[in-house]
C-alpha cells in the first residue's frame, strides 16, 4: 500500500493526547476507512432502531498464543477508562490500555477485486500488522 502520510486529504489524525507522544504515535485513519466505517454505523443503528447512540470501538483480543488480534465494533456503552475521539459525526473510543497499541497504527479500508475489508498498518514501514473482517473475493 502506498500513502502519503502529508496529504490530510486522504487522512484524518487522532492525537491520542498522551503525555509526551509525538504526531507519529497519532492513530491515522483513512478517509476511505471513515467512510465505510460512517456507512456501517448507519446502517447499524437503522436495523436496531433502539434509539442508543452508537460509536465505533477500537480494541484488542487476545488469542490463546498470547497474540493480539486488532478488532472495532459498534457499542453504545462508555466506560471509565475510555478515551474518546470525534472525527466529525463519527466518534471512536478506545480503552486507555487498548490505546498505546493503537498508537503508531494506520487504519484502512480496503475494497479491490481480491479483498475487502479493514487492515490495521504499521506507520514505519506500512506493514500489514492485522486485518479485521478482511473478506476474498
Amino acid at each position: 500500500m502506498d500513502f502519503n502520510l502529508h496529504n490530510n486529504d486522504e487522512f484524518e489524525y487522532i492525537a491520542t493526547n498522551v503525555e509526551g507522544t509525538e504526531v507519529s504515535e497519532d492513530i491515522i485513519i483513512t478517509k476511505n476507512a471513515i467512510n465505510m466505517l460512517a456507512q456501517q454505523l448507519k446502517d447499524f443503528i437503522i436495523d436496531l432502531s433502539d434509539g442508543k447512540n452508537y460509536f465505533v470501538r477500537l480494541f484488542l483480543l487476545s488469542s490463546p498464543s498470547k497474540a493480539k488480534k486488532y478488532s472495532l465494533k459498534f457499542e453504545s456503552v462508555i466506560n471509565d477508562f475510555d478515551r474518546i475521539f470525534n472525527i466529525g459525526q463519527l466518534q471512536i473510543v478506545v480503552n486507555r490500555k487498548d490505546l498505546f497499541y493503537f498508537m503508531g497504527v494506520i487504519i484502512d479500508y480496503v475494497f479491490n477485486e481480491k479483498e475487502e475489508g479493514y487492515v490495521f498498518l504499521d506507520t514505519s514501514d506500512y506493514k500489514v500488522i492485522d486485518y479485521y473482517n478482511l473478506k476474498n473475493k
